[in-house]
């Protein structure tokens, strides 16, 4: 290993274990795995409390059965109907709770006898039954089959022929593409909004001054964000896995869904757009002393990568396909949080990959060395706040 690198890695290191073994991330990842434990708990319990309804049918109703029985699945609604030889004590039962209704009287007009209001999806359901039978009695009045009219009308309908076929894992892919957005606009701001405000504490603290005299600036600088963005890694890798895992047991994934080409985009793109935020937060906290001056050198950042994460995410899901977003997610600052959206979404050839990756690779490069060099010339400087104009000026000087 060369010299240069074994003081860049013992930085990494000690701020790695630093973060991960601190109270904050650790309840910070305990919190968001138990909401995500709460959110699957309440979607199974959504899921197996599927609707159901029990109605009961007497005298000239029954004709209502197999009607009832049709109309259910149209409506979502999963019905059981059974007869009900004694309506005094069918009533009964519908005001203990026993039956959801019961179905009296004329089949085309019947009287419908519920606690207090009938379930608007097993109301559909007996408007739907009662307007059939309805339809099938004057239809056999006048001689014509009902059966064999609904096997004429089931065959008629366009044939639709789609230049691209629907694509039935789209949803899927959505998802995907906007949770790896949210989580590695989650993860880059939060962690190079750490690494910035690590920078002020060394400056106001004095630390930097003594690590300065064992390392050189560049190397302090390169183990910070190598440490920090690891930490970042971790997180980002426990609580993917939580969500996925999570969208897996909610049935609302499934494999095959562009499942491991976004895993790997999300990581390549993170770790890129990582090295590159986080030069740029460290370059701006480099520039302030105390840590109540922190916020309004990372405003401009912040506030750029929020406005461009807003815009693109709303395009995203409007249009993924697209001018203005392809044209954000080919732009540097804003490559890593939507590319992989556009890989998992499947609406990114391969050549626009292949740039994006490029202009990021190559604007990150430029904005170590010129963050590198503002940080070298800001980060020992105390007390007044140094202008961008004179950090830059001093770089280039």
């Amino acid at each position: 290993m060369s010299p240069a690198l074994r003081p860049v890695l013992l930085i990494a290191r000690r701020e790695f274990a630093a973060k991960v073994k601190g109270r904050a991330f650790v309840v910070g990842t305990l919190v968001v795995l138990l909401l995500l434990a709460v959110y699957a708990a309440v979607v199974a319990t959504i899921a197996s409390g599927e609707d159901t309804a029990r109605v009961a049918v007497a005298g000239p109703a029954v004709a209502l059965t197999d009607p009832l029985l049709r109309a259910a699945p149209t409506e979502g609604l999963t019905l059981t109907v059974v007869g009900a030889p004694d309506p005094a004590a069918a009533e009964a039962a519908v005001r203990a709770g026993d039956l959801d209704a019961l179905i009296t009287g004329d089949p085309v007009r019947p009287r419908v006898y519920v606690e207090t209001e009938p379930d608007a999806n097993l109301e559909r359901v007996i408007v739907d039954a009662t307007a059939a039978t309805a339809r099938d009695a004057f239809l056999a009045g006048r001689g014509v089959d009902p059966a064999a009219l609904d096997a004429v009308v089931s065959e008629a309908g366009p044939a639709v022929v789609a230049a691209e076929p629907p694509d039935p894992q789209a949803g899927q892919r959505l998802g995907l593409g906007l949770a790896g957005a949210f989580l590695l606009f989650f993860s880059i701001q939060t962690y190079g909004a750490m690494v910035a405000q690590g920078v002020v504490e060394e400056k106001s603290s004095r630390v930097v001054e003594i690590v300065l005299s064992s390392v050189r600036p560049w190397q302090l600088l390169l183990g910070k964000v190598l440490g920090l963005g690891a930490v970042g890694l971790v997180q980002l890798v426990v609580l993917g896995g939580a969500g996925l895992a999570v969208a897996g047991a909610a049935g609302v994934l499934a494999a095959g869904a562009g499942l491991v080409s976004t895993l790997v985009s999300v990581l390549v793109w993170y770790l890129l757009g990582f090295a590159l935020y986080a030069t740029v937060f460290a370059a701006a906290g480099s520039l302030v002393s105390r840590q109540e001056d922190t916020q309004s050198v990372l405003s401009p950042v912040t506030i750029t990568v929020l406005l461009g994460f807003v815009v693109g995410f709303n395009l995203l899901t409007s249009d993924p396909r697209g001018t203005p977003i392809t044209v954000i997610s080919l732009l540097p600052p804003f490559s890593p949080l939507f590319m992989p959206a556009r890989v998992a979404l499947g609406v990114a050839p391969v050549g626009q990959v292949v740039l994006a990756f490029a202009l990021t690779l190559a604007f990150t490069a430029g904005t170590l060395w010129l963050g590198g060099r503002i940080y070298a010339n800001s980060v020992l400087r105390t007390g007044a706040r140094v202008s961008f104009r004179e950090a830059l000026g001093r770089a280039r000087g």
